[in-house]
């Protein structure tokens, strides 16, 4: 990474760490549990289901390694925080107050696969990262949550057909897993302090991801003409000069979902190009302290619509529980 790639991170990191975090985590650093006697008594099933294909693909999500587009995809917002150049932090002067987009953020479900008691699931996957994914699409989450959950299934029924290998005591991990959700700044905040400043050291090694669908993710490479992306990044779709009737300009997470949108706006019109930029990247730009484009004022993310329901839903289902708990994590190796 280019010193300009690390600056820019280091500016997002400070943003998200001071102005955003203190308001959702507590403890201010995440801390590693130790593994429940259940979790030891399922690590021999874990080691097989590290050897089925399905599970795989579930571990480290295929699609999300990269889940956004590359530099030349944007013209008028950035697709990558690496390619910005971040000046000297001087949070009075940015265009953007850390107040009105922390409540840009907070407007977004996001969707994660906990325990009853809300403690994550986190994988580890290939590259030996302990890693929770916070999905901008309740679909997507159901789809890995049943993926992984089939690949358990499996693993043990292999494990009893083994007579040397004692399956007494092995159950499904995923068994008492459900879908909960919190909003994307808490989402966003756990991303900066894991990812950016040396964060990964006070949380025990745990990163955190903000995923986008594998449908998604497969638009913004169409879109781009790319080939891969960059893990950790989240695509948002726009079209140029496509405004809300109040003048704000506004972020899609769906390609299909701007589509449908500009239709309902402008029946019959021509569907003009679709565009895509990257979710840290546009945050950055929003909080630079030289920032010139009073465009970036105007911005607004739209969540998808099902989303919005699915998270009363999960809501719903969780009830007392909480819908995450920080400083507690069930792996699956």
């Amino acid at each position: 990474m280019s010193a300009c790639g690390k600056c820019g991170n280091l500016l997002v990191f400070i943003f998200l760490f001071f102005h955003l975090g203190d308001a959702w985590l507590q403890p201010a650093c995440l801390l590693t549990a130790q593994p429940s006697r259940q979790q030891r008594k399922n690590q021999q099933l874990s080691a097989s289901i590290m050897n089925n294909d399905d599970f795989l693909c579930f571990s480290r999500r295929e699609a999300i390694f990269g889940a956004v587009c590359a530099a030349s995809a944007c013209v008028t917002l950035p697709s990558f925080a690496e390619d910005v150049v971040a000046p000297e932090v001087k949070p009075a002067g940015q265009l953007v107050s850390t107040e009105k987009v922390a409540a840009l953020l907070r407007a977004v479900p996001t969707f994660s696969i906990v325990d009853e008691r809300g403690v994550p699931y986190m994988v580890v996957g290939e590259d030996a990262k302990v890693t929770c994914y916070f999905f901008t699409d309740y679909t997507e989450a159901k789809r890995i949550l049943s993926a992984a959950r089939r690949s358990a299934d499996k693993a043990i029924k292999q494990a009893k057909k083994d007579p040397e290998q004692s399956s007494e005591d092995l159950t499904n991990p995923w068994l008492e897993a459900r879908i909960s959700t919190v909003p994307l700044d808490f989402a966003a905040t756990l991303v900066s302090r894991t990812m950016f400043g040396g964060g990964i050291r006070r949380s025990g090694g745990n990163y955190f991801q903000v995923a986008s669908s594998q449908k998604d993710i497969e638009d913004a490479l169409a879109i781009t003409g790319k080939e891969d992306l960059t893990e950790g990044k989240v695509p948002l779709f726009y079209m140029e000069h496509f405004e809300f009737r109040n003048g704000d300009t506004p972020l899609y997470f769906s390609w299909g979902q701007l589509e449908k949108a500009f239709r309902k706006e402008n029946p019959g019109e021509k569907l003009p190009e679709v565009k895509v930029s990257e979710l840290f990247a546009v945050l950055l730009e929003m909080v630079r302290p030289d920032g010139t484009d009073t465009d970036l004022q105007k911005l607004v993310f739209v969540p998808l619509p099902e989303s919005l329901t699915k998270a009363k839903q999960c809501q719903k289902e969780g009830g007392k529980a909480s819908p995450f708990v920080v400083g507690e994590r069930n792996i699956i190796l």
